[in-house]
This record gives C-alpha cells, sequence and structure tokens, in this order.
C-alpha cells in the first residue's frame, strides 16, 4: 500500500494498486510480484470464510477441572437472553458483560462453550456453530441446573440468536454508473454527496460529506490487469488520526502498540480508509485491507457497530446508506455458508454476502462512504481494536506443540515472550494465518532434535538462545518460501525475552 501528499491539491493519496498493472509504472515480468502486499493473506480462506471463534486459540483439553456445577450462581435469569449470557458468563467467559443483547461475544461464547461441553461433563460432544439448538439448550441447563426461562419472549430452542432489531434504513436507489460515463450527476441523501466529473477523458467521483471530501476513479482500460469497477486509489484520506495516547488507553499496551506501527499502521501509512476492489476479495478496506470474501470485513463492521463510542459513526456510513451485516446463512462462493455477513439494500433488492460487495463495487456512493469512513476517528479507533483482538492477540494465543494424548501444547506466548519474536508471528499471521500453527508445530520438533523435549516442550524451560534461535528460524523459513524477507521488519522492538507486555484482556 502507497501514500503520497499532492502538493497542488493539498490532499493525501492511498493507492493500493498491485505492483505491474498501472499504466503510470513500468510492468513487471520477473514471474512474481516481489513487493507483493502481505495484506493478500486471505487466499488461506479458500475453503472456509473467517470466524471469530478461533478454535486453535481455544484449547477444550484446558477447559476448568470443575466438573460439578451445583454450586453455580447465575447472574440474571429474568429473561432467556440475560439467562443464556449468565450460563455462559458462568461456565466459559467470566468477563461476558450481561446486558440481554446477544451480539458477537455472546455467539463467540457459544462457540466456546460447544467445544468444552462434553469436557464439562455434559455429555457427547456438540456441534461448534453459534446456535442455541436443542442440545446445547439442553447442556447448558444441565451444567448449571437452571432452567431456561419460558413463554413470552423465550427464544425457540431450535432458533439462532437473535440479535437487536436494526434501525429501520433508508434506501436510495441509484443507477450503476459505467466507469467512463461522460454524464456529470449529482444525489444527495443522509449527509452524502456525490458529484461525476471529468478529467483526462476518466469520470472522476467526487464524494462529499459534511467538510470532507475524498475522490476516486475507476480503472480505465489502460490497466494492464482491467476488470470493470476496479478501484485501488483514492485522494482525501487522512493521517495519523490517532495518537499513541488514545491508542494506549484503548488498551493497547506499549509493546502491542510498537507491533501495530511496525505492521498494519506501517503498511497502511496512517491512513484507514484504503480501499482495494481489485482481487479476489471483491472489496477491501482499511488499514489491514480487512477483506470483504473472506469474511474480515464483515467481523469488523459487527464489531464496531457493537462499540458505544462507534455506534452513531457506524450508522451515519453504513447503516443510513442502506449497507449492515447480519449473522446467518448467505451466498458464498457456489454454495451457502452461516455467519457474519455484508447486507446491502438496494430498493426492493437485497444482496448478500459475496453478492453484496459486488454491489457495493459498483456503487460510488457506498465506495465513497468506506472512503470518508476511515477518515473518522471513531471509526479509526475501531479498526485498531479490532486489529488487537482478531490479529495480534489471534496469532500470540494460538496453540502450538499439541500431540493428542502426549502433549496439551501451549500458546505462542507463552513460548516467545520478546517483541521482536511476537510480531515476527503476527506477521506471519497477517500473510497465512495456518502457517503459524504449521510452521510452529514443525520449528518445536526441529528444536527437540537439538535440545531434547523435556526443555522444548515446556515454556518456563525456555530462555535467550531459544527465542534467538526461533526468531532467526522464522526469517529463515519466510527467505525459502517467499520473496521478500523479514529480515528487515521490526528492528526497533526488543529483542529480549520477556520484554512482550499484554494490555488489557477484557476482550
Amino acid at each position: 500500500m502507497k501514500s503520497r501528499i499532492d502538493d497542488a491539491e493539498e490532499t493525501i493519496e492511498v493507492d493500493t494498486t498491485p505492483p505491474g498493472v498501472d499504466p503510470e509504472e513500468p510492468a513487471s515480468f520477473s514471474g512474481e510480484d516481489e513487493d507483493e502486499p502481505e495484506n493478500l493473506w486471505a487466499q488461506s480462506f479458500t475453503d472456509e470464510p473467517w470466524d471469530d471463534y478461533d478454535p486453535e486459540a481455544d484449547d477444550p483439553e484446558s477447559a476448568a477441572d470443575v466438573i460439578d456445577f451445583s454450586g453455580v450462581e447465575l447472574e440474571n435469569t429474568s429473561s432467556y437472553e440475560h439467562w443464556l449470557q449468565s450460563a455462559l458468563k458462568a461456565l466459559v467467559d467470566p468477563k461476558l458483560q450481561v446486558d440481554g443483547i446477544l451480539g458477537r461475544r455472546s455467539r463467540n461464547a457459544v462457540k466456546r462453550f460447544q467445544a468444552r461441553a462434553h469436557i464439562l461433563g455434559s455429555g457427547p460432544k456438540l456441534a461448534v456453530d453459534g446456535i442455541v439448538g436443542k442440545a446445547t439448550l439442553a447442556a447448558l441447563e444441565a451444567l448449571t441446573q437452571s432452567c431456561a426461562p419460558t413463554g413470552e419472549g423465550a427464544q425457540p430452542a431450535d432458533e439462532p440468536l437473535q440479535e437487536a432489531a436494526p434501525e429501520p434504513v433508508e434506501t436510495v436507489e441509484q443507477a450503476v454508473p459505467e466507469p467512463q460515463a461522460p454524464a456529470v450527476d449529482v444525489a444527495e441523501d443522509d449527509g452524502i454527496v456525490v458529484t461525476e466529473s471529468e478529467r483526462d477523458g476518466v469520470v472522476v467521483y467526487v464524494v462529499r460529506s459534511g467538510d470532507d471530501t475524498v475522490s476516486f476513479s475507476y480503472w480505465t482500460e489502460n490497466y494492464r490487469k482491467y476488470k470493470p469497477f476496479n478501484v485501488s486509489r483514492y485522494r482525501g484520506a487522512r493521517k495519523n488520526l490517532l495518537g499513541d495516547a488514545t491508542i494506549l488507553t484503548a488498551g493497547y499496551s506499549t509493546s502491542e502498540l510498537g507491533i501495530l506501527k511496525a505492521n498494519a499502521l506501517k503498511e497502511s501509512g496512517g491512513t484507514y480508509g484504503a480501499i482495494n476492489t481489485w482481487d479476489n476479495q471483491i472489496v477491501s478496506w482499511g488499514m489491514a485491507q480487512f477483506a470483504g470474501h473472506a469474511g474480515t470485513l464483515a467481523s469488523l463492521l459487527v464489531f464496531i457497530r457493537e462499540l458505544p463510542n462507534a455506534a452513531a459513526s457506524y450508522k451515519r456510513w453504513f447503516r443510513d446508506n442502506g449497507l449492515d451485516v447480519e449473522y446467518g446463512e448467505y451466498p458464498w462462493k457456489d454454495t451457502t455458508k452461516k455467519g457474519w455477513h455484508v447486507v446491502v439494500k438496494d430498493g426492493d433488492e437485497v444482496h448478500r454476502g459475496d453478492d453484496g460487495w459486488r454491489f457495493v463495487r459498483t456503487q460510488p456512493r457506498l465506495l465513497g462512504a468506506f472512503m470518508l469512513a476511515g477518515n473518522d476517528p471513531a471509526m479509526a479507533l475501531g479498526q485498531v481494536l479490532y486489529w488487537r483482538r482478531s490479529f495480534l492477540n489471534r496469532a500470540i494465543r494460538k496453540v502450538i506443540g499439541r500431540t493428542k494424548g502426549v502433549r496439551g501444547g501451549a500458546r505462542v506466548m507463552d513460548f516467545l515472550t520478546a517483541e521482536r519474536s511476537l510480531a515476527l508471528m503476527v506477521r506471519l499471521f497477517n500473510w497465512m494465518p495456518a502457517y503459524v500453527r504449521k510452521w510452529g508445530d514443525r520449528f518445536l520438533e526441529e528444536l527437540a532434535e537439538i535440545e531434547g523435549d523435556a526443555k522444548v516442550y515446556n515454556p518456563s524451560a525456555w530462555d535467550q538462545e531459544l527465542e534467538t534461535w526461533w526468531a532467526e528460524r522464522v526469517m529463515k523459513e519466510r527467505r525459502e518460501v517467499k520473496k521478500g524477507s523479514y529480515d528487515d521488519y521490526a528492528l526497533g522492538l526488543s529483542r529480549e525475552r520477556g520484554s512482550f507486555v499484554v494490555g488489557d484482556e477484557s476482550d
């Protein structure tokens, strides 16, 4: 990702154009893009979309040893929703807020319970789908020795969790523009104004809201990998919306802030609205190019929607313009999946999942809304908090070294405790999430052949020598499998064992 300041127009231009396709740059004939963006990691989700619940970071075998829950106290049983959250809080998520609103965290707690229920003593394994069906409900009732409230307002046992009903969405009908259409049009509603003009024969879309303005054009046929409705560059981005103090106050530690700066913020140039509609993710957005097809963009949006300080911004940029996220079935490739997905309303039509993202890329109004949202500090902070929870924490909390019936393994952050070592694992996760465990298991096996199982598989026996060996091994493997090494990555972070400090763990 590139950013540059246009002194003539006093704007910041953000560019996600892949190497070798921009007509203003020389073509690459190397056979491989040496500077391929690290944010294209979503290729590892070719079979399954993103899920907020990560079984590799939640070891069911490490569930509580207490099997007798006869003394469990439920915080609030005034309604089905409160009872469910109270049961989940008592059994698997002690920090779950019991507020009667069944959102993202409640659904993840249901999945965590389903994965652990057989260990906790409720009988056979449950399907881990986040749906409180008859079997899951029975297990919750048995383990808490209580009964779910029934009567008016109670949740049917075969129904998925119901979220709070969204506010009515005002829809705006807008014809799909031709990328090169010479017409000039103005559309105004909900505070967003879209204007079409021409510059050097190319249609420029200027999108305004209040005193903020962004502008962009679709790719022309001069691009070497041209497709209609491809966007990679826009003007009007704002940099450095969040100071260090704001991010630290939000829960980051200084170690985590250092990793954030070396990773996502370095690639985005300190901007939060970068857009990409040219690759197989259909629409990607934000400081880490959260991906539409892979599911991280929908997951990000629901996370921001539930943040008290960002709810109004979410409504302004997305709900008020006909875009929202829901949990349920949606089209994915040539099949149907169940999970968080985008929902876009266009008059009487509703576009879901990949179909929704395909529709978004044809709508200058919606693309402009994403770009403008990137200039909103509340939306920027939402991205920063989500990246910590779903990227940084997910990477360093994956369990490695597990062998069924032999050893339970431990989290990456139990083995590695230096800032730079963990930063390398986060970088690896950004590229290929599945490699954290694959490489981790393999590297532990290699190290055990040198140092022995007793030392290597016991995190408390690790020392600076093992930590240094690991960091060098990760960099060596990266050089061997892909151009673009990690040798110069995060050099400002400490290599000293014990230097990494964990931030707020409330989520």
